[in-house]
């Protein structure tokens, strides 16, 4: 599943495509994503309207138009864009065109239809989807420091690595990144979440900041379906430590990496090198 690096990397580059032109017209090749396409506020609110600004939220993308209203584009499992030229062969799972006053596309492509595209009132509380409204602190801002995780972890009997994929508690971390985050950081991700220090509070929010960064540099991780906007794949997977590598010895101690599940969740860590 795309993550934040990947939302991103794909915000980044439907900015530089997407920003000073109009959208002229909507096409849907598909009634429903994950839910009902509502072609018809789509086109009331879009049609007519210059991009002004590309913005990521936790995973979600933001795409803010001149006249006040935003489309938000929930990537899903298996979603993808893409620009190209008007009249393009479509490929096998574009389920939503967007045409542009300069002759391309801007094309959504999701293989399991798990994704989510729908406009609205940028600003407004009352036509703000829920998947907003819900997010928790930015991973990368300064809300999300050693003290505000730390005393998010008091009391709590969860696992330390199901409250960093809590999206109410802080917006973008996925499994692949919070394996890699947890190593780095050398706390094993079953520990319970109340039984973490303030040092290690700091230690984790540092390398979530550093692992998320160095993925955003490299295009993100392609694991399976996920491709920038123009079709290449990540190359954070080859920076991966510990994320997919069961049975393989660990780069820092030679222990092999372990594989369990948390929350039905595969997840690998150093049986040594995480306390």
């Amino acid at each position: 599943m795309p993550e934040l690096p990947e939302a991103e990397t794909i915000a980044r580059g439907l900015s530089n495509q997407l920003v000073g032109w109009e959208i002229t017209g909507v096409k849907n090749l598909v009634p429903a994503l994950r839910n009902p396409l509502n072609l018809r506020k789509l086109q009331k609110d879009l049609v007519g309207a210059k991009v002004t600004e590309v913005t990521r939220r936790g995973k979600g993308i933001i795409v803010k138009l001149e006249n006040g209203k935003a489309v938000l584009m929930q990537l899903g499992m298996t979603g993808a864009c893409r620009i190209c030229p008007t009249g393009t062969k479509l490929l096998k799972h574009e389920r939503l065109i967007f045409h542009l006053d300069n002759g391309l596309d801007w094309r959504y492509e999701d293989i399991r239809k798990f994704g989510n595209v729908q406009s609205f009132t940028f600003g407004d509380e009352n036509d703000t989807p829920e998947f907003l409204r819900s997010l928790g602190v930015e991973p990368l801002g300064e809300d999300f420091s050693g003290k505000f995780l730390f005393e998010r972890t008091r009391k709590r009997i969860c696992a330390v690595k199901e409250l960093l994929l809590n999206q109410k508690i802080v917006a973008g971390i996925g499994n692949i990144y919070v394996s890699e985050l947890l190593y780095r950081a050398k706390v094993r991700p079953q520990r319970e979440a109340g039984t973490v220090t303030r040092r290690e509070a700091d230690l984790i929010v540092d390398e979530t900041k550093s692992v998320l960064l160095e993925s955003i540099a490299a295009g993100g991780t392609t694991i399976s379906d996920y491709k920038a906007l123009d079709g290449t794949a990540g190359k954070f997977e080859q920076d991966l430590r510990v994320y997919g590598k069961a049975g393989l010895a660990c780069a820092k101690c030679g222990k092999l990496i372990e594989k369990i599940t948390i929350g039905g969740r595969s997840t690998f860590y150093c049986p040594r090198c995480q306390r």
